[in-house]
């Protein structure tokens, strides 16, 4: 058994707690946001607030991939997510008969269940807080890592962090806090070389806004592709849970007119004008 710290409670970061503690590993996740989930998944939209999360509402789809592999590897995840009003699908059927000629049986393969984000991670901390072996601290910064004694063939070997100017020792240190990570720039305060890192702008940026239906179980019918390109956008058209779905206007990060978007108003009249 080994002792693992895993920085960050994101989405990777308490998947990844979760298969290391059913390895027989004893797990320590450190969160920068204090804020703990609500007890209620359904509740984290509206009452949960993640600073650390740059788009922790903004548009996010599950894919068929991430469902398979949480099947075979965390189906109880899956099952509470159904619970909390996850929406199972699949991404063939989503698209008209028209388009794909209806699912046939072997695309199972594209089954997923989706939902917003703040539903997804929440439903996730909650398997971890009854899962044996995983400890999470909220409210703490990592401020450095702690090199050995004897590094490996010169390079640095991390074995554990500093938190609240406590040390706090590990065999492992696994590093789950996204594109924001100061993770390389500790690595090269303890001697180490900065990682490697590619970054590239998208060029794009997203206006979306979430919908209800006011009637249980009702969902728009899927007319055309969920990703639907026009002269100077793209629409982006996707499901959530409890009967919600996003719907998203992508633009070039470059157009300065877009950003009017921001404004809800402007937003809807501009939804407006494009085939439903």
């Amino acid at each position: 058994m080994a002792k693992i710290i895993v920085l960050g409670a994101g989405l990777v970061g308490l998947s990844t707690a979760l298969l290391l503690a059913r390895d027989g590993h004893d797990v320590t996740i450190l969160e920068r946001d204090s804020a703990p989930p609500p007890d209620l998944p359904t509740a984290a939209w509206d009452g949960w607030q993640r600073p650390g999360v740059g788009q922790f509402r903004q548009v996010h789809f599950l894919l068929p991939r991430w469902h398979a592999e949480m099947r075979l590897e965390l189906p109880d995840v899956l099952d509470d997510l159904a619970a909390a009003g996850g929406y199972r699908t699949n991404t063939i059927g989503m698209l008209p008969t028209s388009l794909t000629g209806g699912v046939r049986p072997e695309d199972d393969r594209f089954d997923t269940i989706t939902a917003r984000r703040p539903v997804v991670e929440a439903v996730l901390a909650a398997v971890v807080a009854r899962t044996a072996g995983i400890r999470m601290v909220r409210g703490v910064s990592v401020t450095g890592l702690i090199a050995g004694l004897e590094p490996m063939a010169g390079v640095p070997r991390v074995v554990g962090v500093l938190a609240r100017d406590v040390a706090l020792r590990a065999d492992l240190v696994v590093d789950a806090t996204g594109r924001r990570s100061a993770v390389p720039t500790l690595i090269q305060a303890i001697g180490g070389q900065r990682p490697a890192e590619t970054r590239a702008e998208s060029g794009f940026v997203y206006y979306a806004r979430h919908f209800r239906s006011t009637t249980p179980g009702e969902r728009p019918a899927a007319t055309a592709t969920l990703l639907s390109h026009f002269d100077s956008v793209s629409l982006l058209t996707l499901p959530c849970d409890n009967d919600t779905w996003a719907v998203n206007i992508v633009a070039s990060a470059r157009d300065k007119a877009a950003r009017a978007l921001r404004d809800e108003h402007i937003w809807q009249r501009v939804i407006s004008q494009y085939p439903h």
